[in-house]
């Protein structure tokens, strides 16, 4: 079992790795890390390698492969109306390739839900993110060539990623499964906190403005969910002052937006988005219920959003918001926000009434670096990707903590139930030693 075990293990790092949105992929498969062509064949044979390996990971445990398709309706439904959009995409055979990645990238985060025990899925976050990170500096140093931006935002620190923002997003991910070992005490401060500086120091060297402000949100969100499990008396309080931090900056961010934007290393048009959502946003009103086929719009440069592909070399909308209203359309909007208020309200009020607190505490403030994040990135519904893994992984968690709290309740209710009818002089189980057994047993 041992040997099984660390089999497991292996592939869950190998595919955090994987998913990770690094260049490695591309060098591992002869390809060139500047160009980035991820459709390339090569890069099509290791990401089928993956999946591979995930499928027999799930094979190893037959209770947990009929899990993963009742493990989260919404998440089920999302995946089929990824497919099911081939039939109006633009480039049917392009949405059908690409929902497949993003069926396995979806199975890969809830197969990691359902598998391990929390703290073992962040230290599996840590490892596989860790070495990326690692990997990063050498290239900084040893490869400055691929380690350092040479494009718009020349010499700034984007390692073994594609871009200096997916440095900033992975280091978040990484700093908030480490605050939660040191915070839980899983694992040595030695260990957590020298990781903690060196990921901090790779987000201020990218000049990730939104990996900046999200890792301290991230942060602040976990550790403030401490304050909420006291008494009314001190809760109230505490939301009182929260709500009056939250006026306090959203007033100033409204009056200062200017200056914060250029203290960002941002300008009023953040980065050329403005005009990129303006044509977006044209597109979206030709086809605002249905999109326009899963990962199709971008395809090419024979598409709508040629122009930008060709001239710009983007294949983003830069917002997770237009880029599912491009995806998926309306249905695809109301899927996620389904999931997303799930780790908002569930989350929060789980982190301050539910059994599993520090658990409920993180998915809570998954939630919040995603809503905060999609503002100005793509982070939902996104194939070979550790943002939708990880949020995967924190709604496949609620939902497992309220089925166990409601089986709890249950057999709570029932024991008290036998109790109250129970003869007298029966044991306090209410059905004797052997009903007693079984109990224990379940």
């Amino acid at each position: 079992m041992k040997i099984l075990d660390f089999l497991e293990k292996s592939i869950a790092v190998i595919g955090i790795i994987a998913f990770g949105g690094s260049v490695l992929p591309l060098m591992l498969t002869g390809g060139d890390p500047v160009a980035g062509d991820l459709d390339a064949a090569g890069v099509t044979i290791f990401y089928g390698g993956i999946y591979v390996l995930l499928l027999a990971a799930i094979a190893l445990r037959p209770a947990i492969a009929f899990q993963i398709p009742f493990a989260s309706p919404a998440l089920t439904a999302l995946i089929a109306f990824a497919f099911l959009t081939a039939l109006w995409s633009l480039f049917p055979d392009v949405t059908l390739r690409r929902s497949i990645a993003f069926l396995f990238t979806t199975v890969f985060g809830i197969w990691l839900g359902l598998r391990f025990r929390f703290p073992e899925i962040m230290r599996l976050i840590v490892v596989g993110l860790s070495t990326l990170m690692f990997v990063s500096y050498f290239m900084i140093f040893a490869m400055p060539e691929i380690g350092l931006d040479s494009a718009q935002h020349v010499g700034a620190w984007k390692g073994v990623f594609f871009q200096k923002n997916v440095t900033g997003r992975m280091m978040v991910w990484l700093i908030l499964a480490l605050v939660w070992l040191d915070w839980q005490k899983e694992q040595s401060r030695w260990v957590t906190r020298p990781l903690m500086i060196l990921a901090m120091l790779l987000i201020v060297m990218s000049q990730s403005g939104t990996g900046l402000i999200t890792s301290v949100l991230v942060s602040v969100a976990l550790l403030s969910t401490t304050m909420l499990r006291g008494s009314i008396r001190n809760f109230v309080p505490t939301m009182a002052l929260l709500a009056a931090l939250l006026v306090i900056m959203v007033t100033a961010g409204a009056t200062f937006w200017y200056d914060l934007l250029y203290a960002l290393g941002r300008d009023p048009t953040m980065t050329g988005r403005t005009v990129l959502w303006e044509h977006i946003v044209h597109s979206v009103g030709e086809r605002p219920l249905l999109g326009y086929g899963y990962a199709a719009y971008w395809f090419g440069f024979n598409g709508p959003g040629s122009s930008f592909t060709r001239d710009w070399g983007i294949t983003s909308a830069h917002s997770g918001w237009l880029e599912l209203m491009l995806d998926l359309g309306l249905v695809g909007v109301a899927l996620v926000l389904v999931l997303l208020s799930r780790l908002l309200f569930q989350g929060f009020f789980a982190a301050r009434y539910g059994n599993s607190r520090p658990e409920a505490a993180w998915a809570f403030a998954v939630g919040c670096a995603m809503l905060a994040v999609s503002v100005s990135e793509s982070v939902f519904a996104e194939r070979h990707s550790m943002n939708w893994v990880i949020g995967t992984i924190a709604v496949v968690r609620l939902i497992q903590q309220s089925r166990w709290q409601r089986m709890l309740n249950a057999r709570a209710e029932e024991q008290a139930r036998l109790r109250r009818h129970a003869p007298a002089g029966m044991p306090a189980s209410g059905m004797g030693p052997a009903y007693a057994g079984q109990s224990r047993g379940l």
